[in-house]
């Protein structure tokens, strides 16, 4: 052994001996058969000169890319391993040979009993050669002996033959009539079928025109016979398919003999049909299922599979019987039908009529069979309508789809697509192997579309419940009634949730983990999971549709068209949609991809990470991720439009109080006292603003912080204050100090006299101060918040106010009214806008259209009316007159 050979095989105590073993290494003889180019190897496949496991190995290489990349621990520890790999390899190699050494000895010892016998075998095989040798000697001798007289037996042997067909000739009447006394008519046809041609072959001789005749009168007897047999009401599929292949043996007319056949089985499969169903729900105990079952019944399924299989027994059997018959009989072409079994059951089970099959065909010609073809074509598709039909009845789902089962169809079904598969000739005929897919994949679809509708009808049935509870229920305070519309959102979005994740995904993994052959591979179960998915997509957005008609000006799910639904509904769907986009969807769709798409296969399973409203983080399949995002846009796109839809509600009912408030009979002022002022804010603007509170109270609740909801808890109880004075106390001096006066500003610009040319120059400066303001949209987009939706609600408000003035003509008593309600709205709305350049913009231009809309000549508020209201409009107009 070589110096490089030791120290490659002892293991490295120290750096020396490391270095030592690397040396040797790097001198190593190339291997047998190496491969000198790195491309790709003489399979063609690619190669890795630093695999040590290939042929294309370079042990120089392999040491050179070592030494430069790895360190000096690591060099020691691959050292090592090399040294751990040889050892065990050395021992795998004696190991081999131990058991090699082991069957060598066995190998041994045959051989030497092999060389025994063939030492007595030869001595056999010399005495069996001698035997066959005198054996062919004998055999030469005898076939010399009676060559002569072979060629004469075979001519007597060929007479002997004929004169046995003579004598059947001759005694075919009597056969026939033995045959029709006995009922044999189909071994009457046969009889008279082997020997029809012959007959008519040797007419021109007397004595064989006699039997021709006296034959066809036996047999016209024989298929009289053979039609009142096949015309009776008992006759079976099988009989009347006997009958017919006898007489289109007899040569009847082909098509009076396709319409009968199709008329009769027609009859006959109507009948079967009806039958077997009404014995479907009886079937005899004594029956049972075949054993080639491939799947084991439980109690549970076992009723139904038992009536698929009676029904595919006793009728589907028959009909695919019928089809093949009929295909055979006048519609494939004689060639064809010849290699065909016999379709009848009689001929089947008798060898004797096996025969019969060459003259099945009936020969029709293009255009009949055309006819015939069509004829037979629309009963097979309106029978196998019926029969899917009945199979589709056997699939219902249960009323609480909860309760569904879906090992008992997904066998059923698998049973039946089994079916499909031994009926050829009616799927052949009617596509019946595709027919039966359609049925399934229906089924596949009825799942899930079963399982979604039924969330999405008891969702909508909880709005309507709620709807009517608000309409009908009292609530001794507001508290009371926040915390039931608050109870009721948190318990129906953790019932979807839990419907989802849980019931339904249940039913959908049952679906998917049984063991059947139709789910059986990968395919399949895919296929599967798309349609689910799709009706899933199509789940959230018939939600989504559901929500909007709902809020929708004509209510279809209520029993009264105009009865709409409280606004409060408008407010929570708004709520929940938002939460089904930041939350709900992600969380839902998160459980589906973890428990139906499990890694099975690691190379076609990818994931993807996608963020929650909140940061969270969801790893869900590549199969949902379109989904996913594009489901939670549009369930944001849409709570955001329900939630302005609530905002035209609830501020066009407020606005409702203030139409036609500012008539000559709704003012309460002295009108015979000229000098008369308002002394109080309108009525109706202390319910306005108590309504104001309320819906704040409401968006607070469902879209407000946490601080704001304690707060409100704090405080739920007290109603807005209508004492006015304690009002401007407590607010007066945080509120004005972002206010200003707009009637002052106007007051100051009005000319003191009503020439027309003042007046068109004040409209003028009005107007060009609209042309430089800001354009505020009324029914614009809200914010999600409670900022938002209150300036959505004030805008209304507002605009409204402004457009009922705008449309009347108001005297200076109600231009001071107007003056007192809009200091008094300023002071209320100001807590509720972020913005306070909407609020002063509007409530300018409301002072402007009242100025406009005056009759007389507009004059402020004096100051000596004991009013704190006024008093604080002029200490306001005071301070900003000369400003302006």
């Amino acid at each position: 052994m070589s110096t490089s050979q030791q120290i490659s095989t002892s293991p490295p105590n120290s750096f020396a001996s490391t270095s030592k073993s690397v040396k040797p290494i790097t001198l190593t003889l190339p291997r047998k058969g190496r491969v000198k180019n790195y491309g790709l190897d003489p399979d063609g496949k690619k190669v890795d000169p630093l695999d040590i496991n290939n042929s294309a190995f370079e042990a120089e290489h392999y040491c050179n890319v070592l030494l430069t990349e790895k360190h000096l621990s690591e060099l020691m520890q691959r050292d090592n391993d090399l040294s751990t790999e040889i050892r065990q390899l050395d021992g795998d190699m004696k190991t081999l040979v131990y058991e090699n050494y082991n069957k060598f000895i066995s190998a041994t010892d045959t051989i030497r009993k092999m060389k025994n016998n063939v030492e007595s075998m030869e001595s056999e095989m010399d005495q069996l050669s001698k035997s066959i040798s005198n054996i062919s000697n004998v055999t030469s001798s005898v076939n010399t002996a009676l060559g002569p007289k072979r060629e004469k037996i075979r001519q007597l042997t060929g007479v002997h033959d004929l004169l046995k067909k003579i004598q059947f000739i001759f005694e075919l009447p009597t056969r026939l009539k033995s045959c029709l006394d006995q009922k044999s008519y189909a071994q009457a046809v046969r009889y008279y079928a082997k020997t029809s041609r012959l007959l008519e072959h040797y007419r021109s001789l007397s004595v064989f025109s006699s039997i021709e005749s006296e034959c066809k009168e036996i047999i016209d007897k024989v298929s009289k016979k053979i039609r009142e047999n096949m015309t009776n009401e008992n006759a079976t599929g099988s009989e009347i398919t006997d009958c017919i292949l006898l007489l289109i043996t007899l040569k009847e007319p082909p098509h009076q003999l396709a319409k009968e056949y199709l008329d009769l089985q027609a009859a006959f499969l109507s009948k079967l049909l009806v039958a077997t169903v009404d014995e479907m729900s009886k079937i005899p105990e004594d029956y049972t299922l075949k054993s080639s079952e491939d799947y084991q019944l439980t109690t549970s399924d076992e009723g139904v599979i038992i009536e698929l299989s009676y029904l595919n027994e006793k009728f589907l059997k028959e009909l695919n019987k019928f089809v093949e018959s009929f295909n055979v009989f006048f519609l494939l072409p004689p060639k064809e039908s010849k290699d065909l079994k016999s379709p009848g059951k009689s001929p089947a089970k008798s060898p004797k009529n096996n025969d019969l099959i060459r003259y099945a065909s009936a020969n029709l010609d293009a255009e009949t069979k055309e006819l015939v073809r069509k004829d037979f074509l629309e009963f097979i598709g309106e029978i196998t309508l019926k029969y899917l039909t009945i199979v589709d009845g056997l699939l219902e789902f249960p009323e609480n789809i909860i309760d569904f089962k879906p090992i008992t169809h997904i066998k059923l079904l698998n049973k039946l697509n089994f079916a499909s598969l031994s009926c050829s000739s009616l799927c052949g005929a009617v596509e019946f192997d595709e027919r039966i897919k359609e049925l399934i994949n229906t089924w596949e679809t009825g799942v899930g579309k079963r399982l979604f509708e039924s969330a999405e009808r008891e969702l909508i049935e909880k709005f309507v419940k709620f709807s009517e509870q608000q309409k009908t229920k009292d609530f001794s305070s507001s508290q009371q009634r926040f915390k039931f519309v608050q109870t009721f959102v948190l318990d129906t979005e953790t019932w979807l949730t839990t419907y989802l994740t849980k019931d339904c995904l249940k039913i959908i993994e049952e679906c998917v983990k049984t063991e059947v052959p139709m789910f059986d591979n990968k395919d399949g179960i895919e296929k599967f999971l798309k349609k689910i998915q799709a009706e899933f997509r199509e789940f959230w957005y018939s939600i989504i549709n559901s929500m909007m008609k709902f809020v929708s000006p004509i209510n279809p799910y209520s029993i009264n068209p105009q009865d709409l639904p409280p606004p409060i509904i408008t407010l929570i769907m708004s709520r929940m949609l938002l939460d089904f986009g930041e939350i709900i969807v992600t969380q839902v769709y998160t459980s589906f991809s973890d428990r139906l798409y499990t890694p099975r296969d690691n190379k076609n399973r990818f994931a993807v990470d996608i963020y929650g409203g909140y940061g969270e983080r969801h790893v869900i399949s590549k199969e949902f991720t379109q989904d996913v995002r594009e489901i939670v846009g549009v369930c944001k796109d849409i709570a955001q439009r329900i939630l302005e839809r609530y905002v035209e509600i609830v501020g066009n009912r407020i606005s409702s109080n203030i139409r036609g408030l500012y008539t000559m009979k709704s003012v309460s002022t002295n009108l015979t006292d000229p000098s008369s002022q308002p002394t109080s804010v309108s009525k109706i603007w202390n319910v306005i603003i108590t309504e104001l509170t309320l819906i704040e109270k409401e968006v607070v609740m469902l879209y407000g912080t946490e601080e704001e909801n304690n707060l409100d808890e704090q405080d739920s109880n007290s109603l807005p204050s209508t004492d006015q004075n304690s009002v401007i106390n407590q607010e007066s001096t945080r509120a004005y100090a972002h206010s200003n006066s707009s009637y002052s500003s106007i007051n100051s610009n009005r000319p003191k006299t009503s020439n027309p040319f003042f007046a068109s120059s004040t409209h003028l400066i009005s107007h060009i101060d609209k042309l430089f303001s800001d354009r505020i949209e009324i029914y614009g987009i809200v914010e999600v918040g409670k900022p938002g939706i209150m300036m959505g609600v004030i805008k209304i408000l507002l605009k409204t106010w402004i457009e009922t003035i705008r449309m009347q003509t108001l005297t200076n008593k109600i231009f001071q009214q107007i003056q007192v309600d809009s200091e008094f709205v300023r002071l209320k709305l100001w807590k509720y806008v972020e913005d306070e350049r909407i609020l002063n913009t509007m409530l300018q231009e409301l002072a402007s259209s009242a100025f406009r809309r005056c009759a007389e000549n507009p004059l402020p508020l004096e100051n000596t009316v004991s009013n704190p209201y006024l008093n604080l409009f002029l200490r306001i107009c005071q301070h900003y007159l000369p400003i302006l």
